[in-house]
């Protein structure tokens, strides 16, 4: 008896020591639908996959990707079940679920219509038409218009399936990320479409870490102001730097100041058509 309870103290010690010695794993969290060059829907490659496991190997943990429909993949975020959401643009609604921070990619949104449309040189360009936008997607048009534009929304839409519903007449406009709509527009070329000039400068594209992530410890901000608007760039709290989440934050942007996240953006611009 002595003996055996030897040897299972002996097993859960040496399984302990395992699981020590092993990496710790970062659970990225994405749609089921591709959206390349970000990420394919195949085998997960793409700018996200490889900018997100270099970063990881830099503070020494390994990714994980795990894709889930839309809505269960955010309730995953909010649980904690996933860690981080690659791409993650800030509203009120997700605030309380995420922290958001610069991923090192930048952005900004372009809009696609008809050819028959007018040219938009304004969101006033806009007015009293139907935008299409995938489920769960925020909205991307400013305050000011959103109260004259419809929405007709459309799950888990990719942007191949947007390109035919508003060739199909189904709504007038689709606005989203740039880089994303320009790498199809120039593999598809789609007929009787219309890639308008974007509205907006370029601006720092956001990651969101789930505040409900054994990873996540934040610290108070000394430079949140409580007079301005709350924003990723004005917020009550930080990562804590001595985090994993902390450290990979600061990996992202080392990886940006040296020249490495542009290299691997240019690197899957150059991807061909399938």
């Amino acid at each position: 008896m002595r003996l055996a309870l030897c040897i299972i103290i002996a097993v859960i010690a040496a399984q302990a020591r395992l699981a020590l010695a092993q990496d710790p794993e970062l659970v990225m969290g994405y749609r089921t639908n591709e959206r390349r060059p970000y990420i394919d829907d195949d085998n997960d490659e793409g700018i996200y996959k490889t900018l997100y496991s270099r970063a990881c190997q830099k503070i020494g943990c390994t990714l994980k990707v795990v894709r889930l429909p839309k809505k269960r993949v955010l309730q995953a975020l909010a649980q904690g079940e996933v860690d981080f959401y690659p791409g993650y643009t800030y509203n009120a609604e997700r605030e309380p679920i995420a922290l958001f921070l610069p991923n090192g990619l930048r952005e900004r949104h372009v809009v696609i219509t008809r050819a028959s449309h007018p040219a938009v040189r304004g969101y006033a360009d806009l007015d009293n038409s139907v935008e299409l936008r995938s489920l769960g997607n925020p909205d991307l048009i400013p305050l000011p218009w959103q109260a004259r534009i419809k929405v007709l929304q459309v799950p888990e839409m990719d942007v191949e399936r947007a390109f035919r519903l508003i060739s199909a007449g189904k709504a007038d406009f689709y606005i989203y990320d740039e880089l994303t709509l320009r790498f199809y527009w120039e593999r598809l070329r789609p007929a009787g479409l219309t890639l308008h000039p974007s509205l907006e400068p370029w601006q720092a594209m956001h990651m969101g870490f789930s505040k409900h992530s054994r990873f996540y410890r934040a610290q108070p901000n000394p430079d949140y102001r409580a007079d301005q608007p709350l924003n990723p760039d004005n917020y009550p709290l930080r990562l804590d730097p001595a985090s994993l989440a902390g450290r990979l934050s600061a990996a992202l942007q080392a990886m940006k100041q040296s020249g490495e996240t542009e290299r691997i953006v240019e690197h899957f611009l150059q991807t061909p058509a399938r």
